[in-house]
């Protein structure tokens, strides 16, 4: 039997329901902030390779506390999902839904064209990085404001490093700001004003793309 998907940003949290059942505040959690689903990429869409978003999470700490994940594959006219909370095995501990892949690729494009949710701040950020183009292995992550007049983008190679780029930012000029920061991200890391932190914590060294200028980052 094919459940229905329905997605909602409420009070900037992922809404998630399955058949009317708001499956992302069930059990004590919180809806996920859109950046973790919605921004650079739609985690929710569904292709041949299996990929994963977060539907639920602890709602004081976020998913990297406790989070409810759902796998996610298209099977023909099918999308699959099995989920279950992070850290379990996939086998015996996890639910499989399916959905009608039309109903479900239909309800995904509605909420990813919906920016009704942002502040200025995320849409800069969604501007400036939504296929942006980096050095091989790194990812975007986020913005956020640094100030009243600058942004810092978090960017990541995964397991590896950490790297926050600080750009100029003007509230009220959101658009131009993230245009000015997206020509600065999309050409040399020697113009990047960077941080870098190592997630290995034995790791001395910076990334291998980073300029003499970048520095390490300490946390308080």
């Amino acid at each position: 039997m094919k459940s229905l998907l329905s997605l909602a940003v409420e009070n900037l949290r992922v809404i998630v329901r399955i058949d009317g059942v708001d499956v992302s505040r069930a059990d004590n959690n919180g809806g996920v902030d859109p950046w973790h689903v919605l921004v650079p990429v739609n985690r929710f869409l569904a292709t041949g390779e299996p990929t994963t978003a977060v539907i639920a999470c602890c709602p004081g700490c976020g998913p990297d506390c406790d989070a409810v994940e759902a796998r996610i594959r298209r099977e023909g006219d099918v999308v699959r999902w099995e989920w279950g909370r992070r850290g379990t095995r996939w086998e015996g501990e996890r639910r499989t839904t399916l959905f009608d892949a039309s109903s479900y690729d239909a309800e995904v494009a509605r909420l990813g064209a919906d920016y009704s949710w942002e502040t200025a701040v995320r849409r800069a950020g969604r501007l400036m990085l939504t296929d942006l183009v980096l050095p091989p292995g790194v990812e975007a992550v986020r913005a956020r404001a640094n100030g009243a007049d600058e942004l810092e983008v978090w960017l990541e190679e995964p397991d590896e490093y950490q790297i926050f780029v600080r750009v100029p930012w003007d509230e009220e000029r959101p658009d131009e700001s993230a245009a000015a920061a997206r020509a600065v991200l999309a050409g040399p890391t020697s113009r990047w004003s960077a941080e870098w932190f190592s997630v290995q914590w034995w790791q001395e060294a910076p990334p291998a793309y980073a300029d003499p200028s970048w520095r390490r980052k300490e946390f308080p």
